[in-house]
């Protein structure tokens, strides 16, 4: 009997984790929707915001934490199965369809999504992307609603590219967005918002949603605008500048509806612009290197100053396109390219001016893309 009683426990035990690993989460959404065209459309939109309800509750009953800034938007990868169990439409000249959909989620597709983004384990140190994104004239008042959706459709684009993305939940993010809240002022003072960034990321996205309302027949349109650029961290050169934006039309009753549209498309637009820019781009700087600066306390001596110029020029390899700014008294600046981290470069530099008497007493301190020794 014992044995028996031992053998069920271990059984118990090795088959426990199995099954909790085969849990399936499915949920049944009641939805409704407005007979517009035909009923083949409104199920179709009616499917289409089952899916979106049931991620949203998925994400609320198994990452309570991380929901209210995920957005995986309905999309046909992160669900299993989808089944109509029933439907009826009513009324006679507005027509609505109502519908009972049983739907499956697919949560190896969404948990690869919560991976690559760093919500669940590990991160893309290489790929990270600090994003500020607040609003500009909005002529329908839902500002929050549609900051909502625009940030949360650039982090899922992004996220789909294999970056990771920082944006407002970062502390350090929010604080700048608390201090820089006008697109004009932080295009302006970008050099300072990438300094208190710089240890966050790769690159730098700001931008701006401005939302309009126009007639249209019988109908308006609801448009999402889009201003933006990217620079990166470490070189402030610029990667991308656009104007990209979404729209959605629809009848007033509808109007928050093609706002959340209008909004979504938009930010898929601008996550897409940006991140066709960033591939283009990184590939040539992957090439080129960045963009860094040297300042050196040479106090103008000219022998220094030449024996420098040789060694970042000719005997530190690695090291592109290497410039003297200024001459005469004072610190020497230094132009240079380098297809690394500034970190890296660093380092380099100081392996290098370790066998110098002279430089090894420098100490370096990294400033944005500058590099200051003192």
């Amino acid at each position: 009997m014992k044995r028996i009683l031992l053998i069920m426990i271990t059984l118990g035990l090795v088959l426990l984790p199995l099954l909790a690993a085969a849990e399936v989460r499915t949920y049944t959404e009641i939805v409704t929707v407005k007979v517009d065209d035909d009923e083949y459309t409104a199920r179709k939109k009616a499917e289409q915001r089952g899916r979106e309800q049931a991620l949203e509750h998925y994400l609320r009953d198994v990452y309570p934490d991380r929901a209210a800034t995920l957005n995986l938007t309905g999309d046909e990868k992160y669900i299993k199965d989808l089944e109509i169990l029933e439907s009826s439409v009513e009324g006679m000249f507005s027509k609505e369809l109502k519908a009972k959909i049983r739907i499956t989620i697919n949560e190896e597709a969404v948990r690869a999504y919560l991976k690559r983004q760093g919500a669940v384990t590990g991160k893309n140190e290489e790929r990270r992307i600090v994003v500020m994104i607040i609003p500009g004239k909005m002529d329908t008042g839902d500002a929050p609603m549609i900051l909502d959706n625009v940030r949360a459709e650039v982090r899922r684009s992004l996220t789909a590219a294999e970056y990771t993305v920082i944006d407002s939940d970062d502390e350090a993010v929010n604080q700048a967005l608390t201090e820089e809240a006008d697109y004009n002022k932080m295009v302006k003072h970008i050099n300072k918002i990438a300094d208190q960034l710089a240890d966050k990321g790769e690159w730098l996205v700001l931008g701006k949603v401005d939302v309009s309302v126009a007639p249209s027949g019988s109908a308006y349109v609801y448009r999402a605008m889009m201003t933006g650029k990217t620079v990166s961290l470490a070189s402030r050169d610029l990667m991308w500048e656009g104007n990209p934006d979404g729209a959605a039309r629809a009848s007033k009753d509808e109007a928050k509806a093609a706002i959340r549209l209008a909004a979504i498309a938009g930010g898929k637009k601008f996550a897409s612009e940006v991140v066709n820019a960033l591939n283009t781009k990184t590939l040539t700087q992957e090439r080129r290197g960045a963009r860094f600066e040297l300042v050196l306390p040479t106090r103008g001596e000219y022998r220094l100053e030449r024996k420098l110029l040789k060694l970042l020029g000719e005997d530190i390899k690695g090291l592109k396109n290497v410039s003297q700014k200024n001459r005469g008294k004072g610190d020497m600046v230094v132009d240079l390219y380098y297809a690394g981290k500034i970190s890296d470069l660093v380092d380099l530099l100081m392996d290098n001016f370790e066998k110098d008497a002279q430089l090894k007493r420098w100490n370096p301190e990294i400033q944005g893309n500058k590099v200051v020794f003192k």
